[in-house]
């Protein structure tokens, strides 16, 4: 299972391919269990807010790309994480074509602002509404086909995690997590583990030990309670929506909170036979201008941690640099290094990714004000080694300042 990652501008533009465990490292999104998404691209033409006396900005850089249409394959999911014109780019989302199979998935200020643009028909921009831990609707689920009728399905879940009361209306952050379809060789090496205790119970090797108290605690948490399934859903409990790839909202019943998800099937004697499949997830954040802590908790506690992706997270796209306006223009834009210090911390992630760090041409009022302060990847690396604690993070974040067109993947 792996993450592959690459930057096709200098800003914040991301393109994350996801991969179940046995698919060649060349291989398409069309490969079974595959998923694509692209985060919000811009590719050519200006930036601006509000007017372009006030604020204007264009790329230093040339991008990997200068439309989407230049995409070797669409991808499944575009995801615009917030309205100002960097992340919610016109000009470059507009190079999809109207009748698009790629489903659009927006704040619900972009949603409204991409809407009002009338390119693209209803049905394929979706607003991914703020994160509530007490209303599952809130997480969008995408169901990924199984690869046969005797094994699970697979499943991406994104989320929207603003901070409240923002003034600048940027400072939130996009959870992704990815599980793929549970396959027949995870099945069988539960099998396994199974066929040998009984050959050996007499042994007390620590692997086996270990093995023994995973398959107990699997056939724990995969067998319902015997009223489960006439127990009635109340309407606190809604059933959450799900999309498919094309956009096609359909509404499934709420999948379990834990990773592993069992089959059963029918023997020749009619006893039910039950499979579990144990495929591990994968964990994004995208937080480009920054989130507090404070911010992301609910979402860890009730949404993270619950599917096993909480810790350590795979990788925190995150600001590198800091940048600050007056109190009056909404105080800090980017909290960077500082900020993303501490996430990188609280979820022990694998790997930091760097974001909207690009040094873009800025024209305007607004721009005489702003104050930055610029780290590099080594100053990121000594801040965390500081507060790294000695036999329990000691492999440390890996941080990573991606080249325009550079692509990286994350074994999972």
């Amino acid at each position: 299972m792996a993450l592959t990652v690459e930057k096709l501008n200098d800003d914040t533009t991301f393109l994350l391919a996801f991969a179940p465990p046995f698919a060649p490292q060349k291989a398409t999104r069309k490969f079974p269990g595959a998923f694509t998404i692209l985060i919000d691209p811009w590719l050519a033409g200006r930036s601006s807010f509000l007017h372009p006396a006030f604020q204007v900005s264009q790329h230093t850089s040339d991008c990997a790309l200068h439309s989407l249409a230049d995409l070797q394959e669409q991808p499944d999911i575009v995801i615009i994480s917030q309205d100002k014109a960097d992340h919610c780019h016109k000009e470059t989302l507009c190079t999809l074509p109207r009748d698009t199979s790629t489903c659009i998935l927006a704040t619900p200020a972009a949603a409204k602002k991409i809407r009002s643009w009338k390119h693209f028909d209803s049905s394929i921009v979706h607003v991914m509404k703020p994160y509530n831990a007490e209303k599952p609707e809130t997480v969008i689920r995408i169901s990924i086909p199984a690869y046969t009728s005797s094994s699970s399905k697979g499943q991406i879940t994104i989320a929207n995690v603003p901070t409240r009361r923002d003034v600048t209306g940027v400072h939130n952050a996009i959870g992704i997590t990815y599980r793929p379809p549970g396959s027949m060789l995870t099945a069988f090496e539960g099998e396994l583990i199974k066929l040998t205790d009984m050959m050996n119970p007499s042994s007390t090797s620590p692997k086996l030990h270990k093995a023994r108290s995973a398959i107990k605690l699997t056939e724990a948490i995969s067998t319902p309670p015997p009223t489960s399934p006439n127990r009635p859903r109340t309407a606190s409990s809604p059933r959450p929506v799900f999309l498919d790839p094309l956009g096609r909202a359909q509404t499934l019943p709420e999948p379990p909170a834990h990773t592993t998800t069992t089959t059963t099937t029918t023997t020749t004697n009619g006893r039910p036979a039950s499979r579990a499949h144990k495929e591990k997830t994968l964990s994004v954040l995208y937080t480009p201008h920054g989130v507090s802590s404070t911010t992301l908790t609910p979402y860890i506690d009730r949404h993270l941690r619950p599917t096993s992706a909480g810790a350590p997270l795979t990788a925190l796209f995150h600001c590198l640099n800091t940048e600050e306006n007056p109190w009056f223009l909404g105080g800090i834009v980017a909290n960077g290094a500082p900020g993303g210090t501490a996430i990188a911390r609280q979820l022990r992630a694998q790997h930091w990714i760097g974001a909207h760090d690009e040094a873009k041409d800025l024209r305007g009022v607004a721009t005489t004000w702003i104050k930055s302060r610029l780290y590099t990847v080594g100053d990121v690396e000594g801040m965390l080694r500081e507060g790294r604690v000695v036999g329990r993070d000691a492999a440390g974040t890996e941080v990573h300042a991606l080249r325009v067109g550079e692509r990286m993947r994350v074994e999972g």
